[in-house]
Order: structure tokens, then C-alpha cells, then sequence
């Protein structure tokens, strides 16, 4: 993972800001409702789950989209700055809290009904560890999984790379519905749709998974 991203949001600072800023920036307001319809959409696909884990959990920033179809929640992050604002801000829900990796996932194989994963993918330059993070997701699932990615063929980043002829901005980690479809497939996965967040102002897009056979050698 981009190193600068991950001490960022270990560091107290950097946990503080990210608690607020989809509250303070009218931009991320609108991202935030605009998100939680997605989840609705993405859940009425998935339908409700007994056991669901978010992982990054954050500060618990998408816990609310995501109560309405989980019975029991388990929260996880690498981050236990974040961690301890995910307490405050979801004590009255009470769900389970853990710190750990989504590289190294600390629960056994198909314990989760289903398995969230938001903003992560876009922030694993290196292939090798972008493909363990998905499998590490297919592995501790035993029904579904949904995760986001920045789609390669999306129009933001489209024009991304086309406006890097002269602004020289470093291009964003993407990945292609093939490529997510070829690394689900080897924990026994089955990219069912992706949903775009938002066609003309986001590269992100939710995709979902369902487990349908044990995994290919």
C-alpha cells in the first residue's frame, strides 16, 4: 500500500481529518449521500447478511449504509487511530472492533456471510498486493463480497490520462472488470455486476462477488 497513505491515516492528525472532512466538505456530502444510495442498490442485490465485516472500517464513515443489512458487525482497520473515533462515533450500535490488515485477514476461511471493503484498492499501486487483498477478502467469505476499485475504462479516468499530456499528474491505480474477474475467480468468486458511484464524476465503482465453487489451483 502507498506508504504516505497508510501513516496518514495511522497518525491521530490524520484520523481526526478524515473523521470530519464527508461532513465539512460540501463536496463530500454529496459524495456520502450519493454513496449510501449506491449501497442500497449494492444490498439489493446481496440481500441482508448475519455476518458482515467492513474492513477498512475507518471511523465507521459507511456504517450506517451498511446497518440496515448486517445483524452483526465486525469493524476492522489497520489503523488504531481510527479505530478509537470508530468506538466513540458507533458506541451506542456496539459492533465487534478489531485492528488487522486486509493483506492478513486474522479470521479463519468463510467466516463472514459477507465481506465490505471500500476505498481500498485504489491506494495498492503494486498488482501482486492488490490481487492478496482480494483473495484474502474471497477467503474469509463464505456468501459474498463487495469492494470498490477505480475503473480503468471509466470516463474520469479517461480523461485523467488524457490531461496528463500536460499536467503530468501521477495516473490513479485502476483496474478493469477482466482483470477483478480473473483474480476473484481463484478463491472461488464470481464477479456478478460493478456499479459506477457516480458515471460522470467518480472512477470508482462498486463490485460485487458472489462465492459459487471451490477455489481453481
Amino acid at each position: 500500500m502507498d506508504p504516505r497513505v497508510l501513516e496518514k491515516y495511522k497518525s491521530p492528525a490524520g484520523a481526526a481529518s478524515y473523521n470530519v472532512k464527508y461532513e465539512e466538505e460540501w463536496i463530500k456530502r454529496l459524495s456520502k449521500r450519493r454513496e449510501f444510495r449506491v449501497i442500497e442498490r449494492v444490498f439489493s442485490i446481496v440481500g441482508p447478511q448475519k455476518r458482515l465485516l467492513d474492513l477498512p472500517s475507518g471511523t465507521g464513515r459507511l456504517f450506517l449504509a451498511l446497518r440496515p443489512f448486517g445483524r452483526e458487525f465486525f469493524e476492522t482497520d489497520v489503523s488504531r487511530e481510527m479505530l478509537k473515533l470508530a468506538r466513540v462515533n458507533l458506541a451506542e450500535f456496539k459492533p465487534h472492533v478489531a485492528q488487522a490488515s486486509a493483506f492478513h485477514i486474522p479470521y479463519r476461511d468463510a467466516s463472514f456471510d459477507c465481506v465490505f471493503s471500500a476505498r481500498l484498492a485504489h491506494h495498492i499501486p503494486n498488482s501482486e498486493e492488490r490481487d492478496r487483498y482480494i483473495r484474502e477478502l474471497g477467503r474469509v467469505s463464505r456468501g459474498w463480497v463487495v469492494m470498490t476499485f477505480f475503473h480503468t475504462w471509466s470516463l474520469k479516468n479517461i480523461l485523467r490520462r488524457v490531461r496528463r499530456l500536460w499536467n503530468r499528474k501521477r495516473p490513479k491505480i485502476t483496474m478493469s472488470p477482466g482483470e477483478l474477474r480473473e483474480v476473484a475467480k481463484t478463491v472461488g468468486l464470481e464477479l456478478v455486476t460493478t456499479i459506477p458511484l457516480a458515471r460522470l464524476f467518480s472512477g470508482h465503482h462498486y463490485a460485487i462477488f458472489r462465492k459459487v465453487k471451490e477455489a481453481s489451483s
